[in-house]
């Protein structure tokens, strides 16, 4: 009777695949996970980047001082998957009329300052 134990029984086997399998699906769970969020904040980064432009270009170009440039100043960004509108709001301060606050919103992003319109 001989006994050799050069190699592994298939229990064994089969023990270390189950584990090699479910490893192997954690770790491509985590990377979609992983590959999820980086799209996600590239669409957040996008969309600051449009409020942020928007500001920028109230403050090079002046606008009249009004109390409400909503309708006036929105524009609709349609170069984004979701053509979302970004929201130009101006109020004045009393007794000055050459400043104003300026609001710029999308989706969660408000930027808001201080400025001199026309």
């Amino acid at each position: 009777m001989i006994q050799s134990r050069h190699g592994f029984t298939l229990p064994e086997v089969c023990v270390a695949l189950t584990i090699f399998f479910i490893g192997t699906t954690a770790l491509l769970g985590v990377w979609s996970f992983f590959n999820r969020e980086v799209a996600e904040e590239r669409l957040r980064l996008e969309r600051f980047e449009h409020v942020f432009s928007t500001m920028e270009s109230l403050i090079a170009n002046r606008p009249n001082c009004v109390d409400s440039l909503t309708g006036a100043l929105s524009q609709n960004v349609s170069h984004s998957p979701e053509s979302q509108v970004i929201s130009v709001r101006l109020k004045r301060i009393p007794g000055n009329k050459h400043l104003a606050w300026a609001v710029v919103e999308r989706e969660g992003f408000s930027l808001k300052r201080l400025m001199r319109c026309r």
